[in-house]
């Protein structure tokens, strides 16, 4: 039986529409939150609101893009009004342009930076001010194992990650004394849409099994990225602000040793 650590407490969720957000606002609401599910898209968390509901779980949806300020406003107003408090906020919203660094145009550059790190900063502010007046809360933003290490070509994406982490330390480093503690979750490579999309099966292939990359020999879970974030938002981790909790299946923990020794030989 799932532990049932935020019941009463209220929670926003971003990019909750489908795979890592669908999931965290899933794992939320299983433990009692009422979650506030964010997109831009109403079919999508439509749906999320509908597998909550089916499962006995509380939620209601809104409408917004992150990279707006008026939009992220009128969100954070609307938790406000209903809630009194905003005990949780996820920031998860993220989308990725796959282009090569020479032809990076400044359309593409500015909508990736405007919804992982212009929305995260804009939702966390809005947030964080709220929750100093009412005693504190926690904050988790999404960021990625290529925050460290590039992934190419995505240099807006790998850019906007490790903007992130830059953002998360800082914040933690201010918000500490109000209560507010700030972390950040790096998944490795999740089965999601998004991976299914951008990631071709020889890719995967290679990753996992032909040069095993991951020791662990498969992907992340969504619901795994999901138990990293209620873990840093609960109690359980009172004494905790300023990480970042990698959740990659080993990935990150190898050198490639093993595969540069087999080629020289």
């Amino acid at each position: 039986m799932t532990a049932r650590r935020f019941e009463g407490k209220n929670v926003i969720v971003t990019g909750a529409g489908q795979g890592i957000g669908r999931a965290i606002a899933n794992r939320f609401a299983s433990e009692g939150a009422d979650v506030m599910l964010i997109g831009r898209r109403p079919e999508p968390l439509a749906e999320t609101a509908a597998a909550i509901d089916a499962a006995g779980g509380n939620s209601w949806t809104e409408l917004t893009d992150v990279s707006r300020s008026d939009d992220v406003a009128r969100a954070v107003s609307a938790a406000k009004r209903r809630w009194g408090r905003i005990d949780v906020l996820v920031n998860n919203a993220g989308i990725a342009e796959e282009k090569p660094f020479l032809e990076i145009e400044d359309a593409g550059w500015d909508a990736v930076i405007g919804t992982n790190l212009r929305g995260a900063f804009l939702m966390a502010r809005a947030v964080a001010r709220e929750q100093a007046q009412t005693g504190g809360g926690s904050i988790v933003h999404i960021a990625s194992i290529d925050a460290s290490g590039g992934d190419g070509p995505y240099a807006s994406y790998n850019a906007s990650k490790a903007g992130l982490l830059g953002l998360s330390r800082t914040m933690a480093l201010e918000l500490g004394p109000l209560g507010i503690r700030v972390n950040c979750v790096s998944p490795g490579f999740t089965h999601t849409e998004m991976t299914e999309v951008g990631v071709p099966p020889g890719t995967m292939d290679y990753l996992l099994n032909r040069f095993e990359r991951v020791p662990m020999r498969r992907l992340v879970r969504p619901s795994e990225i999901a138990a990293a974030c209620a873990f840093l938002a609960s109690d359980d981790a009172s004494a905790i602000t300023g990480i970042d909790l990698t959740v990659d299946c080993g990935l990150t923990a190898n050198w490639y040793i093993l595969e540069t020794l087999s080629e020289v030989e």
